[in-house]
């Protein structure tokens, strides 16, 4: 009986990666993180929030030291790494952020379509293509947008899809698709030449990241702190314990995920099982 105890709680801990091979500490509220092709990690930080000037992008290097790339930014938060620059949402606007820390408004609020209430994540297929979503007021009016390199933006989805509610992460996922995880907790995936949005699975209150690898996708919850696995249909949590598990990013090499947590002021770098 005691060997059959002991299997089980093996396997349950199986389950539940908890040994995460690194944590980062001291940053104020960390929003979101990408790996540069520089192996570099780079992070949002907001800081207080609404208090103009003291948000940031840092920098972990590949020997775990902690740097301020720029400064000087509102609120920052989605962040993506292209062609070696850094393109981030903040606020009603889109930044260019250069490797060395200068920085330009690469879209302006005037740029958009339809004016910006809450920019939030924002990510980049193969071709160059933006995807950057508005969670409005976080119950409805959210937008989602279609950016090209010459900065001109389009609307792919708005309140009038049923569907698009308060969209938060978004990833592409290949031709013409991406997949989007809203605020309510619900993920979707979204035909952007047709428009069409399907539902795939709910259950993940607070959702904000999004990461895929293969065909499992991984998913943030803000509220519960948690992050699940979704799987034909199926969702597991793979980790938990965050105050406020934020945008998630997959590691280069694929084995990784990329945890900010916003409220306790972390990066944890967490191990997938292969």
């Amino acid at each position: 009986m005691k060997n059959i105890t002991i299997l089980l709680f093996l396997i349950i801990l199986s389950n539940f990666s908890f040994a995460h091979e690194k944590k980062y500490t001291g940053f104020n509220s960390p929003e979101s993180v990408v790996e540069g092709n520089d192996g570099y990690i780079y992070v949002s930080e907001i800081g207080e929030r609404d208090k103009e000037g003291d948000g940031k992008i840092r920098r972990i290097d590949k020997k775990g030291n902690i740097s301020t790339v720029a400064t000087g930014l509102y609120d920052p938060k989605g962040i993506v790494f292209y062609k070696e620059k850094l393109y981030v949402t903040d606020r009603d606007v889109i930044l260019e952020v250069n490797l060395n820390g200068t920085w330009s408004v690469f879209a302006s609020t005037i740029a958009f379509p339809k004016t910006p209430v809450f920019l939030n994540d924002i990510d980049v297929d193969s071709n160059g293509n933006f995807y950057i979503t508005d969670t409005g007021n976080f119950e409805t009016s959210g937008v989602v947008f279609k950016m090209n390199m010459a900065g001109n933006i389009t609307i792919l989805f708005d309140e009038t899809n049923k569907n698009n509610k308060a969209p938060n992460g978004v990833l592409p996922i290949g031709k013409n698709k991406i997949l989007l995880i809203d605020w309510g907790g619900e993920l979707f995936e979204a035909n952007t030449i047709t428009k069409k949005i399907i539902k795939l699975g709910d259950g993940f209150p607070g959702g904000d990241g999004l990461a895929i690898k293969n065909k499992t996708i991984y998913i943030s919850s803000w509220k519960e702190g948690k992050i699940y696995k979704f799987k034909d249909g199926n969702s597991t949590v793979i980790a938990e314990g965050f105050k406020a598990a934020a945008d998630i990013a997959l590691s280069k090499d694929k084995n990784h995920l990329i945890i900010p947590d916003m409220k306790a002021g972390t990066v944890t770098i967490f191990p997938l099982k292969k």
